[in-house]
Formats: C-alpha cells, structure tokens, sequence
C-alpha cells in the first residue's frame, strides 16, 4: 500500500480542549479539606468512556477529568498534569514546583484548620526536622 501513513488525515483531527476554570467543579475553585477534595473524586469517578457524570467533560478513560485529576494531586501533594498547568493562578494549594518545608508547614496548617467529618490526627514532623 503506497501513501499510507500511520497519522489520521488532518481534516479527521479535532482540536484538543481546554479545560477552563468554568469547567471544573467549583469547590475546587475555594479552598478546600481533604474532605472536600475526597468527594470531588468520588462524584467525578468515571467508570467507562463518554462524559463525566458531574460536570460533563468528554473522556475517553476515568482519569482524563480534570476535576478529579487536579482533586487526586491535591489530595497526594504532587503537581498537576502539564496540560493543566494553566490553572495555577485559580486554584489554591495547587503545587506548580517543588516547595519549601515552611510553604508545605503553612499550608498543613491551614488546612488542618478547616472543618471535616471528625477531628484531624496530630501530625508527625518531617524526617530531618526536631
């Protein structure tokens, strides 16, 4: 077969969407518990291709969302998806590079601060700190 490439023709691409602060789910948008983030997961849990169930973004796996991508990185402490980085400026306590011990210290307080289902365990030092 002469002429045939592996790359789909252009006029069969769409272009990728973007998501924007308006598509996310808007507690994501406010400072928020691990609670908060936790549930944002779960409502935005996708078990098949199509849309997410709660805000309606085309996907073709579970874990193309971009609520429930930016919700599992705040709740593991690592940063976001290259494709979100945009979204930095809009979403507190979204990491955008490697932070400082007094940065993670402050956010852990204030975030022990909010209010959740029952009480917060006593946190344990960093390793190397007194």
């Amino acid at each position: 077969m002469v002429g045939v490439t592996g790359r789909p023709s252009p006029e069969w691409t769409a272009p990728e969407r973007v998501a924007r602060p308006e598509d996310l789910d808007p507690r994501l948008l406010r400072l928020t518990g691990r609670t908060g983030r936790l549930q944002v997961v779960v409502e935005h849990y996708v078990p098949g291709a199509g849309r997410c169930p709660a805000c309606g973004w085309p996907v073709l796996r579970r874990q193309e969302c971009p609520s429930r991508q930016i919700a599992v990185c705040l709740l593991d402490g690592r940063p976001r998806p290259v494709r979100l980085a945009h979204l930095a400026e809009v979403i507190p306590g979204a990491r955008t590079g490697r932070d400082t011990a007094a940065e993670r210290d402050e956010q852990r307080r204030i975030e022990d601060g909010l209010l959740g289902l029952f009480t917060a365990p006593a946190r344990a030092p960093e390793r190397g700190q007194p």
